[in-house]
């Protein structure tokens, strides 16, 4: 009775309006009162600062920031240029762009919502100009963001890591294939669509002298995503300081390099960046004793007890996590649903033999997959500002590629190597 009243109660407070964290805060507070009166309240403040003194969450301040540096700064719209060097003349070719743009982009930012109202200003204007509908190009660029918190550096590999004590750099190396297999699952899509659609074909590729400048240009910028997994997997510096490098080095180029980043500009980015990483630590400060109390109530044991008497076969159990997961994304903010899953699932995964890493990646692509699904879709609205259409058109034309996410997601369930293999390349020693 106990797990039905919480979860209704988290259900029914965010479906009222009030905001993520103040509702896993306060059904947090009404259960410790519930089950054992006011005394328990000060576990809660001890639970709510423990939250928010782990060292890698210290990585989301400095990738929020280098996200946005690069969008201001002018590094975004050179590396769409090197997309366009490189798929752009193909049938579709601007929307291919977007996808490569975002695959490029996602090795700096770290986040879907940077790369949507960065990446996406420019693709967005690029490809309308280029006789796209609007309708085609929001649809295009929202799902391309999708892929960055997947291809290293993560912001939600950095949460994940953090709160079930998994290694941050297994998680970076195991996102690089599952975060290629999403580009070339859209990617194949667009070109199915382009087929049918009759889309342009992108200008002819430029001399070879120009293309070089192009790409000697943007070389600065491209060099910042294996500088950042360089640094990592060296052992030089943590995610925690790899994030900071990333941040510095994105102001470097803006300011100094590409001199597109004014002092202005820059006071703006640092308070745009402290205001999203505010919202961020907000949901896991309070919803650190929500999980709390569903341990304390044994409700993961719960939990994992209904799912085994489903069925004991593993794979089965991970349908019904996707399927469990997806049906969120649909209605609750991602972090928030890995912050509240991670307690209930982490047992049931171990339990069935799924390496933690493994199931990291499970975890934050299906919440990326939510970025794009209505109604609470973030990217969609993001992207729908940009365009200034409304969600309905967007969603019109999104579920092909929503579709192809969803095949890649079950790929990488029911294949693990696909997540683990580089991982255990080199040497982090998970399980296959």
């Amino acid at each position: 009775m106990l797990v039905t009243a919480i979860l209704i109660g988290v259900c029914f407070v965010i479906l009222i309006g009030i905001p993520i964290a103040a509702a896993l805060g306060l059904v947090a507070i009404a259960t410790m009162v519930w089950t054992a009166g006011p005394d328990l309240l000060l576990i809660f403040i001890q639970r709510t600062y423990a939250g928010t003194t782990s060292f890698p969450l210290l990585a989301i301040p400095f990738f929020v920031l280098a996200g946005n540096l690069m969008n201001v700064g002018g590094t975004t719209e050179r590396i769409f240029q090197v997309a366009q060097l490189c798929v752009g003349r193909i049938r579709g070719g601007l929307a291919h762009v977007n996808v490569i743009g975002s695959v490029i982009f996602a090795g700096m930012s770290g986040s879907a919502v940077a790369d949507a109202a960065g990446m996406g200003v420019i693709e967005h204007r690029a490809m309308t100009k280029a006789g796209y509908t609007g309708r085609f190009a929001a649809t295009i660029t929202a799902v391309s963001s999708t892929i960055g918190p997947i291809i290293p550096p993560s912001i939600p590999f950095v949460i994940y890591g953090s709160l079930a004590n998994v290694s941050v750099g297994a998680l970076f190396l195991a996102g690089i294939l599952p975060g290629l297999l999403m580009a070339v699952a859209l990617m194949a899509v667009i070109a199915a669509v382009a087929r049918h659609m009759n889309l342009p074909r992108g200008e002819a590729l430029p001399p070879l002298p120009e293309a070089m400048r192009t790409v000697a240009k943007a070389g600065p910028a491209l060099l910042l995503p294996p500088t950042i997994l360089l640094v990592i997997f060296a052992g030089i510096a943590t995610p925690t300081e790899a994030a900071v490098v990333a941040a510095g080095y994105a102001f470097l180029l803006g300011r100094f390099v590409y001199r597109e980043l004014n002092m202005a500009d820059t006071v703006e980015v640092l308070w745009d960046s402290a205001r999203q990483t505010a919202q961020v630590m907000f949901i896991i400060a309070l919803a650190t004793p929500f999980g709390w109390v569903l341990i304390q109530q044994q409700i993961p044991n719960a939990i994992l007890t209904a799912f085994l008497s489903m069925s004991s076969e593993p794979w089965v159990i991970l349908l019904i996590i996707n399927v469990v997961l997806l049906l969120l994304g649909m209605f609750i903010e991602g972090i928030a649903i890995m912050i509240i899953a991670y307690p209930v699932l982490l047992p049931i995964i171990t339990k069935i033999g799924v390496d933690p890493v493994h199931f990291g990646v499970i975890l934050v692509l299906n919440i990326m997959i939510g970025l794009v699904t209505p109604p609470v879709g973030l990217c969609l609205y993001v992207v729908a500002g940009i365009a200034k259409i409304s969600i309905a058109e967007i969603t019109r034309e999104i579920w092909p590629y929503v579709l192809a996410l969803i095949a890649v997601l079950f790929v990488i369930t029911y294949v693990p190597a696909i997540s683990l293999w580089l991982p255990n390349l080199l040497g982090y020693g998970v399980s296959r």
